[in-house]
């Protein structure tokens, strides 16, 4: 091989580069694997319902999904493509903190490793969530606090506020960032910056991005604050901090434990003085308290001995406890009953057979398609008459979402659902027979005259995840008036 493509191979850079093409070509070879996940096809559907605000997210997943669908159309690996990139981007980001924080060459190299064979960030980036965009949001704040610290450069402010206020229009979470900056601000030499206008002028930028979602927020009751609250409480019955942060142990691996807690003790033990070193605030020490974030280390230990170690850090979302249908065990998933009693009650099944996938995430990416084609034939079967004002009602959004990406080239109507916010895309009319999947019969006698069940929910793997197993009723005469029968179906949790 020639001397000038070994050096040039040597280079810090192209080593670099290369850990972020390796991420991106696995992911490439791997995207079309199984289905769309169950939150791929919500925020699809949210795509096709443009808004500044959704009741469990705001809206920059949803217009990644939009854009997605304008070049792909619904395909599983265009969809894929955009967590994929930003999996990749996110090794870079890694050895640019390391960078910051005075780490050298062997650091900066290190820590891009630890981000390219991360097990968490290889599977959460597999999967079109927004907990991927979410991480982006963390390293980029964190790259330009590290630098803000490291240089002192006020206006650094600016771009910071400009960061938090997409993060913010990401995902709540970055709520927690923002607070673990304000204490680290507070807490350390970084408070006499508060006299001058740049934080200030940043503060202002991160609202100015984030306002068209408050005010979505104002003009619809707050709904992702009930929901914030709803969701917390519904998760504590089975997923306890101590149950939490032991998994995160699991997620975090073998290798970056113990990097993790040899950067600890180098941070803690950083001189108070000195630029390179910078005081003992940094981003990642104030954030490593937070609850809902999992922050994983890379020790950095200069190759002059002169030079003190120092730790660099990544926050990773994909550990994040706070986000529905991330990284928890299959029976997480609670019943609509125990959060609603005016809801459906699916039957806990597959509670019993925890053991058949160790997580959820992946048993949902399988079986829509012949979701929608058992719900296709039923439709079929409707005399003519009826089909014309059949409504498809689901119990949760992933159906909801299956039948809607799916359900088009089959002929069927857009399927409706009480949970989140398919609650604001209500039909028209529920006159007409409605074909319901995966809702409880004793609920459904409390909406309808007559319900009958007319076929089960199975799928060509024999997989009992959620839908496995589930009930198709074929209903007629409402009960109620519309807009009381809408209120009962509603699910925020």
């Amino acid at each position: 091989m020639p001397e000038a493509i070994i050096q040039r191979l040597r280079s810090e850079a192209v080593q670099i580069g290369l850990l972020a093409a390796a991420v991106l070509a696995l992911h490439l070879a791997t995207n079309a694997q199984y289905d769309f996940h169950r939150d791929s096809l919500y925020y699809m559907d949210s795509a096709r319902h443009p808004a500044w605000g959704y009741v469990d997210y705001p809206p920059v997943t949803p217009t990644i999904a939009r854009l997605s669908l304008w070049l792909f159309g619904p395909s599983v690996w265009g969809l894929r493509l955009w967590p994929t990139l930003a999996g990749s981007l996110m090794v870079v980001l890694t050895s640019l903190i390391a960078r910051e924080l005075g780490g050298g060459r062997a650091a900066r190299l290190l820590a891009a490793v630890g981000a390219a064979t991360s097990l968490v960030l290889l599977g959460a980036n597999w999967l079109f969530q927004t907990v991927t965009f979410d991480q982006v949001v963390w390293l980029g704040a964190f790259l330009v606090a590290a630098r803000l610290v490291r240089t002192g450069d006020r206006r650094l402010w600016l771009l910071l506020g400009l960061v938090l206020g997409v993060g913010l229009e990401t995902k709540y979470t970055v709520v927690g960032l923002i607070a673990g900056l304000g204490v680290g601000t507070l807490l350390t030499p970084l408070r006499r910056h508060l006299a001058t206008p740049w934080p200030w002028i940043g503060v202002g930028l991160c609202l100015f991005v984030f306002l068209p979602n408050l005010v979505w927020q104002a003009g619809n009751d707050w709904r992702s604050v009930q929901y914030t609250f709803n969701h917390k409480s519904a998760q504590s019955v089975d997923f306890s901090p101590l149950t939490f942060l032991a998994e995160q142990l699991a997620l975090i691996g073998p290798l970056a434990i113990p990097l993790w807690i040899a950067g600890l003790y180098w941070l803690s033990r950083a001189p108070r003085t000195g630029r390179s070193a910078s005081p003992r605030w940094s981003p990642s020490w104030c954030f490593s308290s937070r609850a809902r974030a999992t922050t994983w280390d890379r020790c950095i230990r200069s190759s002059s001995p002169r030079e003190p170690a120092i730790s660099s850090s990544a926050p990773n979302q994909a550990a994040n406890g706070s986000d529905p249908q991330r990284l928890q065990l299959l029976s997480r998933r609670q019943s609509p009953c125990s959060r609603s009693p005016s809801r459906s009650c699916p039957r806990p099944r597959w509670r019993a057979r925890r053991s058949a996938l160790i997580r959820s995430d992946f048993s949902a990416t399988v079986g829509w398609h012949d979701l929608v084609a058992r719900v296709a034939s039923v439709y079929a079967s409707l005399p003519p008459p009826g089909r014309s004002s059949a409504v498809i009602l689901t119990n949760n959004y992933g159906e909801a979402g299956a039948i809607n990406t799916y359900g088009r080239p089959l002929g069927l109507p857009t399927a409706v659902s009480g949970e989140l916010s398919y609650y604001y895309w209500k039909p028209a009319s529920l006159d007409g027979p409605v074909i319901v999947v995966n809702l409880d019969s004793a609920f459904l006698a409390t909406l309808f005259q007559t319900c009958t069940q007319v076929a089960t929910i199975t799928n060509s793997y024999g997989l009992q995840n959620e839908e496995y197993g589930a009930p198709v009723d074929v209903c007629r005469g409402p009960k109620l008036a519309p807009d009381e029968l809408w209120s009962r179906l509603k699910a925020f949790r």
